[in-house]
């Protein structure tokens, strides 16, 4: 990061000729020592890994003081940083975010709330609300600019003042109701907890924030209660159960299959996404040459990534029955509907090995045959192919010989320079019947060594 080099007084100078409006959009430094605590936070962003970044005034810093307990309890399943200072302002956080914050971290979700002391450190005609609406959507344009990957959690300004009728609380209210446009639902979220704070009749108390303005601990214990799901959700996504409900197909065949695992007595499961679906489709033929012979049950749903499948599991789909064998192939949509940045292979390796907890759980005499994640893409070195390969890494060590067996039919179904081609995967990524009856004669064994027949 290149130091700061003009004068501060001159500086200062400069931002005091500014335009009103245009305080809060110019990236400003403050003083030497701030300089020194920027450039220290930003060689901790360098680091890179981080999943969750918190960027805010004092609000965020004092998670490192009055918040710690809260921080260390609810975010230590997280690697998580805080990129709060004291008194900051929009301008001074985006030239915190110019010079060093953002260097190596693009983390998979940054917590963004700012604004409190643009509203509290300058009267209404110094700083209108629009001034501060411009200086948050300048910093989540930096933000998308910088890290575009990253998921942005942006919160309304917290409640100051002991009444709704406080002046910087209405100015900060009326902030929130523009900022909250920002959000698209897709990168950027939002989220207002000020209820959560505030008494029934919209008064602040003491017990909450001593000064009216920062959380104690049972403030930042409210807060991190309240953002705790989203976070598991956007960071933790591959263990996180969740369902595809909204979508009537996948409403439909999950209502379907729970169903029929409801009538028991399947001694075969196969448990995955759109390619162990395609056991219906291209594979239709091969299911029923070679497996009619065994009461076999197909839980695949196109499109579905780990998390979909334990929610699944969770909500019926392995009650009631104990199957002898449960073949399991999960994780191509983990890698292939995120990037990188959102989900790396040990995320998606972290997802299979939660499907295998579970089902010991919940069917403890099953066995397991893992398989890898088939290859998709043209060649080997093909970004899609190298990341489910890297996960294969990674699930194998799950497999114990015993309950587990682990198995790579991949090899199989490539040429002999390891390319894939369309007779065997029409769009390189979905198996054709060729591709199916590799599929059945290579577990065909294990299947009949476990059911016995």
């Amino acid at each position: 990061m290149k130091r700061m080099m003009i004068p501060f007084l001159a500086a200062a100078l400069a931002a005091g000729a500014l335009f009103a409006q245009q305080l809060s959009t110019t990236p400003t430094p403050r003083d030497a020592n701030w300089v020194k605590r920027v450039e220290r936070d930003a060689a901790q962003a360098r680091k890179g890994g981080w999943e969750v970044v918190f960027i805010g005034d004092s609000i965020t810093d004092f998670w490192q003081n009055r918040g710690k307990a809260e921080w260390q309890k609810y975010f230590a399943p997280f690697k998580a940083l805080n990129l709060g200072i004291s008194s900051d302002r929009t301008e001074h956080v985006l030239w915190r975010l110019d010079n060093g914050q953002l260097e190596n971290n693009q983390p998979k979700l940054f917590v963004v709330m700012i604004g409190t002391n643009n509203n509290g450190h300058r009267p209404a005609d110094k700083e209108s609300t629009a001034d501060t609406v411009a200086g948050i959507k300048a910093i989540l344009d930096r933000l998308a600019q910088k890290a575009p990957d990253s998921k942005v959690l942006l919160h309304a300004i917290f409640p100051r003042g002991a009444t709704p009728q406080d002046e910087r609380r209405l100015r900060n209210e009326a902030v929130n109701a523009e900022i909250q446009k920002f959000a698209d639902n897709k990168r950027v979220f939002w989220m207002n907890i000020n209820d959560k704070l505030l008494q029934p009749d919209g008064t602040l108390s003491k017990e909450v924030m001593p000064d009216l303005l920062h959380p104690n601990a049972k403030g930042y214990a409210i807060w991190a209660e309240a953002i705790l799901p989203f976070l598991q959700k956007s960071v933790m996504t591959s263990v996180t159960p969740d369902h595809r409900m909204d979508q009537a197909w996948w409403k439909q065949r999950f209502e379907q299959k729970l169903a029929l695992a409801k009538q028991g007595g399947w001694e075969l499961v196969f448990l995955g996404d759109s390619i162990t679906h395609g056991w219906e489709g291209a594979g239709k033929q091969v299911w029923a040459e070679h497996f009619g012979a065994y009461k076999a049950l197909n839980l695949g749903y196109g499109g579905d990534r780990t998390e979909h499948v334990l929610w699944r599991l969770q909500n019926g789909e392995l009650d009631g029955y104990q199957p002898k064998l449960l073949i399991l192939m999960i994780g191509t949509n983990n890698t292939g509907h995120r990037p990188a940045a959102q989900e790396t292979p040990q995320d998606t390796a972290d997802g299979i090995r939660a499907i295998l907890d579970l089902i010991a759980k919940k069917s403890p005499s099953t066995k397991v045959l893992l398989l890898g994640i088939f290859p998709r893409s043209a060649k080997p070195a093909d970004a899609p192919r190298a990341r489910n390969s890297r996960v294969n890494e990674l699930i194998k060590a799950y497999a114990d010989g015993t309950r587990v067996i682990y198995m790579d039919l991949g090899p199989q179904m490539l040429e002999t320079d390891g390319t894939l081609t369309p007779e065997m995967m029409p769009d390189l990524l979905h198996p054709k019947e060729k591709g199916y009856r590799i599929w059945a004669q290579a577990v065909l064994p294990v299947i009949k060594e476990t059911l016995g027949k």
